[in-house]
């Protein structure tokens, strides 16, 4: 290929959009708050004269997060149980780190995420300290949450199986796949 260019642009008026994301989500086109979008895919081959197609191609863009919890939820398919815990509270570790730091850009003080994140060990919403930073960036105070129970039990059980070898059965991976999903979903919004 001699040379290729591509344009994303608003599908709904046609605005080119280069800031994309923020956070989990998409961000609306500013002109029309749309969330669709369309991709212009130019490519020169060699002497050809023309090659076109046109068609529409549906992308879904899967966070981090949600990435692991899907993992999570095939090592339960598998019967891979204790794993899948573990695998689901990776997908909430990584899902607060990225919620914070998105609080530290929203309160305009970036310059204190890599000061206050050396004095963390981890990202479990569930510890005491990491769960006062959020709300002290966020002002949600998420151990009110309906989940909240569920997660903290799921985040004890997680330490028994990394730090004990406590094995798991199939209800509890269940129990800590949604306590995950639903802390997931709620710093998505």
């Amino acid at each position: 290929m001699d040379n290729k260019q591509s344009e994303l642009t608003c599908a709904q008026c046609g605005k080119p959009i280069s800031d994309e994301f923020s956070g989990f989500e998409r961000k609306p086109c500013p002109d029309c708050g749309s969330l669709a979008r369309s991709v212009n895919i130019t490519v020169e081959v060699g002497e050809l004269i023309a090659v076109g197609a046109v068609g529409e191609v549906r992308v879904t863009i899967t966070s981090y997060p949600q990435a692991l919890l899907s993992a999570a939820k095939r090592l339960i398919d598998k019967e891979q149980f204790s794993i899948s815990v573990v695998v689901s509270h990776m997908a909430c570790e990584i899902a607060t780190e990225r919620t914070l730091s998105d609080s530290f850009a929203k309160k305009d003080i970036q310059y204190l995420e890599e000061p206050v994140g050396a004095l963390l060990s981890g990202y479990n919403i569930t510890n005491r300290r990491i769960r006062i930073l959020y709300t002290a960036l966020t002002g949600d105070e998420i151990q009110n949450q309906p989940f909240w129970e569920k997660l903290v039990e799921s985040g004890k059980r997680r330490n028994k199986i990394i730090h004990k070898g406590v094995q798991v059965g199939k209800s509890e991976a269940e129990e800590s796949y949604k306590a995950a999903s639903d802390l997931i979903t709620h710093l998505q919004k």
